[in-house]
């Protein structure tokens, strides 16, 4: 008998997850004599229990798509870290700046501040 494309998707996961037939039944509410028929492709599952197959390999498939998102999301957590010490950084620069007597070097320095300032936004392409 031919397996059915979900029973090869069920088959993969358990394979590249290392899952003995008992565990893998047991993620997917079945009996684990019954899974290991399908396994073997002596049966196929009924209309319900096919319905719990293709509702747990869409869940598979929907957290393995989440997992870039997570890293992405953990690049964005860190350059909006780095985004704030930057700003902080200018803020401290700025107000050393202002303790300056000489109007010129604050005028020069205040220039290259926002310059610098202009520099990392664009890089970060976050509004301040």
């Amino acid at each position: 008998m031919e397996l059915i494309e979900e029973i090869k998707e069920l088959k993969k996961y358990k394979e590249d997850n290392d899952l003995t037939i008992a565990e893998l039944a047991r993620k997917i509410e079945a009996d684990d004599t019954t899974v290991g028929r399908w396994l073997k492709g002596e049966v196929t599952p009924n209309f319900y229990s096919l319905h719990k197959l293709r509702n747990f390999l869409n869940d598979i498939k929907n957290s393995e798509d989440l997992k870039p998102q997570e890293i992405f999301r953990d690049k964005v957590t860190r350059e909006r870290e780095q985004t704030k010490t930057d700003i902080n950084y200018l803020k401290q620069r700025i107000k050393a700046l202002s303790d300056v007597e000489d109007l010129d070097t604050l005028v020069t320095e205040l220039n290259v501040t926002t310059k610098l300032g202009n520099l990392m936004r664009d890089a970060h392409k976050t509004p301040f």
